[in-house]
């Protein structure tokens, strides 16, 4: 049920086609990898620690024209091409909960990961990261955590 909001995302932003081998939900960080035969999409893989240099933020239009399903069970599925956002610093992003592990509360620090966010508790975090700095209620998505991105 990953729910993502794109609130404030700069107007030249940068914004990388992305595939996978693996299906996708909004709001995972993914890593790019080399450029594909259409000269346009970037290979990725889910992010999973270490240099956050090659990171985008996984938000891809969540267009679905199956009966009963809405953007709330949207997946990238595997090969098929979607959004990547080059995040930075001042973005603000709004993640549903199952996008963050730890008890995202106003002001919390968060870390990126493979899933999503991580509250980084006591420990100081490096590179792309994000503050918690409202936690709202969304009628359809339930509980969403407001995000301001420092990068």
């Amino acid at each position: 049920m990953a729910y993502v909001r794109l609130d404030k995302i700069s107007a030249t932003a940068h914004i990388e086609s992305i595939v996978a081998e693996k299906d996708l939900v909004n709001g995972q960080f993914v890593t790019l990898g080399e450029l594909q035969d259409d000269g346009e999409a970037r290979k990725v893989t889910e992010y999973d620690g270490g240099s956050k240099t090659k990171v985008v933020f996984h938000a891809s239009v969540p267009l679905t024209y199956e009966e009963r399903t809405n953007e709330l069970d949207f997946t990238l599925k595997a090969g098929k091409i979607g959004r990547g956002y080059v995040l930075e610093n001042g973005s603000i992003v709004s993640v549903t909960k199952d996008l963050l592990e730890g008890n995202a509360v106003k002001n919390a620090v968060v870390d990126i990961t493979g899933q999503g966010f991580k509250v980084a508790g006591e420990e100081e975090v490096e590179g792309l990261h994000g503050e918690v700095i409202d936690v709202e209620y969304d009628a359809i998505a339930g509980e969403l955590a407001v995000i301001r991105i420092y990068a």
